[in-house]
């Protein structure tokens, strides 16, 4: 059985049906058909797309395409080639063509009443060693919104039986691309309209979350705060552990600041724990798993840089 169709029946047997259906997708509207016109032009990268727990729509109009094998795709064309067949063309920055593909109205998709186009994604059905059989289909529906957007709508649906128990459900998720227009006089001018890309949102806002050292190796440092995993916010005065104790940075990695203990006593909150004096002891710092769950783009030691400060 296919990894999907196997991931598909695993979340179905836990329920018995597993539905989800993107709220934006019921407020958006088809008011014209996606060939109502020649061609047209649209950014690559989404302006929306469904994010809700497990549930992800695409960011990228070439993916949904099923056209996987550029990464330089900045625009994607639709045009109408005839009355039975349509073809989407993926252009770099430069407009140069770096893919395309023909589809067959019939064989890869259908024209609706309101103009909209589904066209035909995989189906699959398997069993093979699992211990069920079920299968998969998927589809995508696509058109121009209220505002101009053009609206894709990812549709997939399976169904099987997994031992004895039948399983059902579905899904739909909603991206939505800006259009491009050449205005302006210039496509490649009208590019810069254009959402940036998911991936380098997502770098900038981790750049934007990392913490940068407080402090370099051979610096001392002490503890003056500490962070309240309950209230997600650092508060004044260090754990009992450290209080009163003075270190020297030994080594900063990715995932943890070594420290060296020249002042005071550690001692974890065990009344049976060992307590280390100056001189004798060094451990290694890390941020705790409540910390990384709420700053995931801190860093390792992003917790142990705000903890700790370097003293003169």
């Amino acid at each position: 059985m296919s990894k999907k169709t196997t991931f598909l029946l695993a979340a179905l047997v836990m329920t018995g049906c597993s539905t989800y259906s993107d709220p934006k997708i019921s407020q958006t509207t088809a008011v014209a058909g996606l060939l109502d016109k020649p061609s047209a032009y649209f950014c690559q990268h989404a302006s929306y797309a469904t994010q809700d727990s497990v549930y992800r729509g695409k960011y990228v109009l070439s993916h949904l395409f099923g056209f996987w094998t550029a990464k330089d795709v900045e625009l994607v064309r639709i045009k109408a080639v005839s009355k039975d067949e349509i073809a989407t063309e993926y252009l770099d920055k430069n407009m140069r063509v770096v893919g395309s593909r023909q589809y067959i109205r019939g064989q890869d998709y259908q024209l609706n009443s309101n103009g909209s186009v589904e066209i035909k994604g995989s189906s699959r059905c398997a069993s093979q060693d699992s211990p069920g059989v079920g299968c998969t289909r998927g589809s995508i529906t696509a058109f121009l919104d209220q505002t101009g957007n053009l609206a894709v709508i990812e549709a997939s649906s399976g169904a099987g039986i997994v031992g004895i128990v039948p399983v059902a459900g579905g899904h739909k998720y909603i991206s939505l691309f800006p259009p491009v227009t050449d205005s302006a006089g210039s496509l490649q001018a009208s590019l810069a309209q254009c959402p940036e890309s998911h991936e380098l949102k997502q770098q900038r806002e981790a750049a934007r979350q990392k913490v940068a050292p407080t402090f370099a190796v051979g610096d001392i440092v002490v503890p003056y705060q500490h962070y309240d995993s309950t209230r997600n916010m650092f508060v004044p005065g260090p754990v009992s552990s450290v209080r009163d104790t003075r270190w020297r940075v030994q080594e900063i990695t990715d995932t943890h600041v070594r420290l060296e203990l020249i002042q005071g006593e550690y001692r974890l909150s065990s009344s049976k724990a060992p307590v280390y004096k100056a001189g004798e002891f060094s451990t290694t710092f890390s941020s705790s798993s409540s910390y990384k769950a709420a700053h995931p783009h801190a860093g390792g030691p992003g917790q142990i840089f705000q903890e700790f400060k370097k003293v003169e």
